[in-house]
């Protein structure tokens, strides 16, 4: 989504004058890895709110709190959890399975996502991954592939210099890869009319 305190390369206007004082390629670097964790800090929030918000995530919600205000009752009435297991059935079945499963993910691998903090994340991993659920979806948005159209003629060069703004303005497309990317474009638009695909009809 395009962040109207970005410019055309994602630098905010804070960001953009770090830039311009830097005195080399190293001093730039550094700046725009500040501007890669400032979006992944932002990303990161705007995936938890939309999760938040989701009919989903106010369900989850619902449970866990349900499942911590029982918790707070058999903490405070140890007598409520066997009196919940004779009389409650399978409504404390409900319960003794969330319980349990805490149980096992407070024992499982943690997730090896290093925060701007330096501290890992801590959630669970899911399993065969280094990550957590969150922290994977998070990084299947980083790592989606840019796609371009063929360069073969004035049209798709346009379409091709439309997607890469857009992929600079939505992250997707870091500076190094649209510097490259800016460099094939003036290549084809220098080329596109020199040649043609089209077989010569024969006579």
């Amino acid at each position: 989504m395009w962040d109207p305190r970005e410019n055309a390369l994602g630098f905010t206007k804070e960001e953009e004058e770090l830039r311009m004082k830097a005195k080399d390629w190293h001093e730039q670097q550094v700046v725009v890895q500040m501007r890669d964790e400032r979006r992944r800090r932002e990303r990161e929030e705007q995936l938890r709110q939309q999760w938040d918000n989701s009919d989903e995530g106010r369900l989850f919600q619902r449970l866990a709190e349900s499942f911590a205000a029982c918790k707070k009752l058999v903490n405070q009435n140890p007598d409520a959890e066997q009196q919940a297991a004779d009389l409650a059935d399978k409504n404390y079945d409900v319960y003794a399975r969330l319980k349990e499963n805490l149980q096992r993910a407070n024992q499982a691998p943690r997730c090896c996502f290093l925060k701007t903090s330096g501290e890992l994340c801590k959630a669970p991993k899911m399993k065969g991954q280094q990550y957590c659920c969150m922290h994977l979806a998070m990084m299947a948005v980083k790592e989606k592939e840019f796609e371009l159209p063929p360069l073969e003629d004035p049209n798709a060069v346009q379409v091709a210099i439309t997607r890469g703004a857009r992929g600079v303005l939505d992250g997707s497309l870091d500076e190094k890869r649209s510097m490259r990317l800016a460099y094939y474009l003036q290549l084809a638009v220098t080329n596109v009319s020199r040649v043609n695909f089209e077989p010569e009809e024969e006579d």
